[in-house]
């Protein structure tokens, strides 16, 4: 499906503020459903039953934040429907979040503020809504990165929606109503496994879910409601909390992540309880946060540099 360019804006996101690192992370598995450059950022974008494609381009400085933002459909944009749109890219983004109290917190921190100077300006981002996170986090589970991009292709291709705009064409994943016309046999001749009944059954648990009502719960009402998709454990409802829900926590570490935190910790045990305890106690309410620049930090190392240890865990970076 060929767009058009019918909008274009500027968003002026709350400083400081760092473009490329705020819209962009190297440790997450290449897919066509976005396209990134220096400076620049090209996604796919389903919001009230509308696909669009959407083209960022950075038009400021750390300090003086500035976003050309071209919007793309099949027919022009109403008022309303471009204030909802741009409402919702802002949650998306973090664009307006405020991170002063964190860097005056941290910034001479003795492990975390170099990188945070180096990073400064950085703001989390999701550009994808809950159910798009969880069919992504469904293809991610028990699966190197060379098997999971062969499925989430595949997927695509069948079930996916795939837009062109500005020279670039990107899928968008499919909607919940195509998956549930799916048969669990049709799904494993794509061979998907045993996904195949999870794609199913954790998109009729996302339809008895509000979304948009979920964001005014508590942390723990979140959490509550998440646990109740087929699929989904603890360590999954951290990841969604931090990304879809914007939410700083971190209550969990997957025994496959121990050995990353103890590296960036610089601490020697692999303890997840003697972990977490360390990360209690020197940054409490701001340990997500934490870990969050300390990744990113070493994704974008191993991305320019090649970082050895780190190539087996992300070798597309």
């Amino acid at each position: 499906m060929k767009l058009k360019l019918v909008y274009t804006t500027i968003i002026r996101p709350t400083a400081p503020y760092n473009f490329d690192y705020s819209v962009h992370n190297p440790s997450h598995y290449p897919t066509p459903l976005n396209h990134w450059e220096p400076g620049k950022l090209w996604f796919s974008f389903r919001f009230k039953n509308k696909l669009l494609g959407i083209k960022f381009t950075n038009q400021g400085t750390v300090s003086k934040p500035k976003i050309k933002a071209e919007f793309y459909y099949k027919s022009k944009l109403n008022k309303e429907y471009t204030i909802a749109l741009l409402k919702e890219l802002d949650y998306r983004f973090e664009s307006s979040k405020d991170y002063s109290e964190f860097y005056k917190q941290f910034e001479k921190d003795k492990l975390v503020g170099k990188v945070l100077k180096k990073f400064k300006g950085m703001h989390g981002f999701c550009i994808e809504g809950l159910y798009e996170y969880l069919m992504i986090a469904i293809l991610l589970q028990n699966a190197n990165v060379k098997r999971t991009v062969q499925m989430t292709n595949v997927m695509l291709e069948k079930y996916g929606d795939l837009i062109q705009f500005n020279g670039i064409k990107l899928y968008q994943i499919w909607k919940p109503e195509r998956m549930l016309k799916a048969s669990e046999s049709e799904l494993r001749a794509l061979k998907v496994g045993y996904r195949a009944k999870n794609f199913i059954r954790a998109t009729k648990d996302y339809l008895k879910l509000d979304k948009f009502a979920m964001r005014k719960l508590s942390t723990d009402e979140i959490r509550k409601e998440l646990l109740k998709i087929y699929g989904v454990g603890p360590a999954s409802v951290d990841y969604i909390m931090c990304g879809v829900f914007h939410r700083s926590v971190l209550t969990t570490i997957p025994p496959w992540e121990t050995k990353i935190y103890s590296i960036l910790l610089g601490l020697k045990t692999k303890d997840p309880k003697k972990i977490m305890a360390f990360l209690d106690k020197r940054y409490d309410k701001y340990k997500a946060a934490v870990i969050g620049y300390l990744f990113m930090d070493i994704s974008w190392k191993h991305k320019r540099e090649g970082v050895e240890w780190m190539e087996k865990l992300l070798p597309y970076a």
